[in-house]
């Protein structure tokens, strides 16, 4: 994929968040409601303890929505475990090596960092329940097989042999139903599943985004935004909010 570019979606994370921050601190225009951004960090055991304190409480919690107590058994989400490989190029062979090579996609993947730094993904393990960034050893092992002995040495056979292993790290995909528009992402308002009611339009969910979340993640964020603002689930498409009919 020669013109492809390839995020880092942590740094990109955390960039998003500073701009929402810079935005937030940004002088409105006349007639503008003052905006305020700030991070809480709060335990809690159910959602529910949440309704009292907020207008509004939107679910953005990926693969881990589906573990909520409210929301388990509830939301048509599967759980897929990936774990990516940490490669750097051996030091005797940087020369030859050329920092804007092509990032590759094809059964495995291959994104190129800078001179010395690329990653290689990605497994698939269906059903995971496993959310941890960390890897075991044997579990690294196993990806290590699959994707660079097998897969990626399919597309670059001397893979094997110009880089080294730095590390191995892991994540849970949240995975949405296949539909005849392909696989979307899940919103809409939840209130029924979690507390019971269909009228108060107090609890939201964004989740099921996938691999092109990172494509329309801005336009379904806007979209629940408005939808919460407006206290109307009509306005979002009727695909994205289709799941709930088949619960």
């Amino acid at each position: 994929m020669p013109e492809a570019l390839t995020v880092n979606s942590q740094c990109y994370l955390k960039a998003l968040y500073s701009a929402c921050q810079i935005s937030a601190t940004e002088t409105p225009n006349s007639g503008g409601a003052p905006k305020e951004l700030r991070l809480h960090k709060k335990p809690i055991r159910r959602l529910l303890e949440l309704a009292g304190e907020y207008d509004a409480v939107i679910i953005c919690l990926g693969a881990r929505a589906a573990f909520l107590p409210e929301l388990s058994g509830k939301i048509p989400l599967r759980t897929c475990r990936g774990i990516i490989a940490h490669l750097k190029v051996n030091d005797d062979i940087r020369d030859g090596y050329l920092e804007d090579s092509p990032s590759i996609l094809s059964d495995a993947w291959i994104a190129f960092h800078g001179p010395q730094n690329l990653q290689v993904g990605a497994t698939w393990d269906w059903n995971s329940r496993n959310y941890s960034r960390g890897v075991s050893r044997e579990e690294g092992n196993k990806a290590i097989e699959e994707l660079l002995h097998r897969k990626a040495s399919a597309m670059c056979p001397a893979i094997k042999n110009l880089t080294t292993v730095m590390g191995m790290s892991g994540g849970l995909r949240a995975v949405p139903p296949l539909t005849p528009q392909g696989s979307l992402p899940l919103l809409g308002c939840v209130d029924e599943l979690v507390s019971g009611s269909q009228t108060d339009n107090k609890f939201w969910l964004l989740t099921g985004l996938g691999s092109r979340g990172l494509l329309y993640h801005g336009w379904v964020g806007k979209l629940t935004a408005q939808s919460v603002l407006s206290r109307d689930e009509g306005l979002i498409p009727s695909e994205l909010i289709s799941w709930k009919s088949i619960l």
